[in-house]
């Protein structure tokens, strides 16, 4: 059972808003095919995370899409204050938006909890407001 994050995507109005923003400012050249997201606290259990985990991301209320954790370092922002990089992959694997409450920051996100990939998932090969529209019906 691996341990993930979950953390809200503020600005973004979709996965395509966050992908777009990722590819233009948060490449991780030290890290090949990878982006990555910024944070002010270190996970305390990192090592459960890196390479098993995943971050979830939260838009307009909803749990929408996951990315694997490669790497988790400390670095130093632009005024000397500690800083967490998270490292991901630059994969946005869709998940079954699942309604989530308001938090700040970021937390840990039991696999357990977390909501099915969209991939094997009904709807998968139709616009996403038709499948969210069906899934909201209980026909997919």
């Amino acid at each position: 059972m691996s341990l993930n994050i979950i953390r809200l995507c503020v600005g973004c109005e979709s996965i395509e808003d966050l992908r777009d923003w990722q590819e233009t400012h948060n490449e991780a050249p030290d890290y090949p095919g990878c982006v990555f997201t910024m944070t002010t606290m270190y996970p305390k259990r990192a090592e459960e995370i890196i390479g098993q985990g995943s971050l979830y991301w939260v838009i307009k209320g909803k749990i929408a899409v996951r990315q694997p954790i490669v790497a988790i370092n400390r670095t130093l922002g632009p005024e000397g204050e500690q800083r967490t990089r998270l490292v991901l992959k630059a994969e946005w694997i869709e998940t079954v938006p699942t309604p989530t409450r308001p938090f700040q920051g970021w937390r840990y996100f039991d696999s357990e909890k977390a909501p099915p990939d969209l991939g094997g998932a009904g709807g998968a090969d139709m616009p996403p407001e038709m499948a969210a529209e069906l899934r909201s019906l209980g026909l997919l």
